[in-house]
């Protein structure tokens, strides 16, 4: 390995020895082999250290850490250790395509006014069974502006964002009080620091687990506080200010979001929650109720859980069988 790797591809992760194999060996399956990938195990406690026993590669780095310090604090150990001069961060049950880092560099490449590029990703579950796929409506290039506020509008998959190295080291490290969504911190920054390119093709599979962490943050209606509070600091920063225009079609985008993710929240929390999230979504934005599908889907999660969960399955077999060929490597 040279002593400064062309890319460092960072994998922060906590109890997920289950895929972290199958992410690590997307990672140094690469097709651009001048790579480095760091992985940072944030004192887990199942079988992570084993997993990662097996290997023997000159490429990897495995370091177990002694202390959760959090997603944010994790991914902050990454950034500080990572040599490369281009970084990535990948979910540790999240899978590469060969192609990708080769594909995304070459872009960069080509594009020295670009701080940063992602891209589409097809969902899979547990399983590794393609459900869906990313819909969000990105440019092939967009400027800060306009990447700034498709942040909240269209969201994106981190574990498709390549970026410089250098605009991520200026940071110094990320904003821990951003939390489970620091990575949107991160995002929004790098939005800032230069033009944003898409790559409109599926060459990541993002894991979309019905057990994650986001999952009870939707149920309880922490997600939308987080991102609507960040969307508010992230408005405020001096570099984005002139932004400030675009404010509301944000706020909306996030208030849609969330009424998007009532049934979560009367899955995970029951009936009153949900019409108190609901409520709370109105007061935060009351712009939400000009739209029509906030109305359906307010509908929508006032049904019993029992058939809620009956037509997410139903749904689920169909985008199953959208899905007639393996996707990715």
């Amino acid at each position: 390995m040279n002593n400064t790797p062309r890319v460092s591809i960072v994998i922060p992760t906590y109890n997920s020895a289950r895929w972290l194999a199958e992410a690590v060996d997307s990672a140094l399956a690469q097709t651009e082999t001048d790579i480095e990938v760091l992985v940072f195990d944030n004192a887990s406690t199942d079988d992570t250290a084993s997993v990662m026993a097996r290997y023997d590669d000159p490429r990897l780095s495995y370091v177990r850490c002694g202390e959760n310090v959090g997603f944010a604090g994790n991914m902050t150990r990454g950034i500080r250790a990572a040599r490369g001069d281009y970084f990535m961060q990948l979910g540790s049950d999240d899978v590469l395509d060969p192609r990708f880092v080769a594909t995304a560099a070459a872009l960069l490449d080509r594009d020295r006014s670009a701080a940063m590029v992602h891209g589409r990703a097809v969902w899979i579950n547990d399983d590794g069974t393609p459900i869906g796929r990313m819909e969000a409506r990105w440019p092939t290039r967009s400027d800060s502006q306009d990447a700034f506020v498709r942040t909240f509008t269209e969201g994106f998959c981190y574990s498709t964002v390549f970026s410089r190295t250098q605009p991520v080291k200026l940071l110094g490290a990320m904003d821990e009080r951003w939390g489970m969504i620091s990575d949107t911190w991160l995002f929004l920054k790098l939005c800032l620091a230069g033009d944003v390119l898409f790559i409109d093709e599926p060459l990541v599979r993002y894991r979309v687990r019905e057990s994650s962490l986001s999952f009870e943050l939707y149920a309880d209606g922490k997600m939308f506080d987080d991102h609507l509070s960040g969307l508010d600091e992230a408005f405020g920063w001096p570099e984005a200010r002139a932004f400030g225009h675009r404010k509301g079609e944000a706020r909306s985008a996030v208030a849609c979001q969330a009424f998007d993710t009532l049934h979560m929240t009367r899955l995970g929390a029951g009936l009153g929650r949900t019409i108190a999230k609901a409520m709370q979504v109105v007061r935060s934005e009351p712009r939400v109720l000009r739209r029509p599908a906030a109305w359906l889907r307010f509908a929508a999660a006032m049904m019993p859980p029992a058939i809620i969960r009956q037509l997410r399955a139903r749904r689920r077999r169909a985008a199953v069988a959208q899905f007639a060929e393996p996707v990715g490597p």
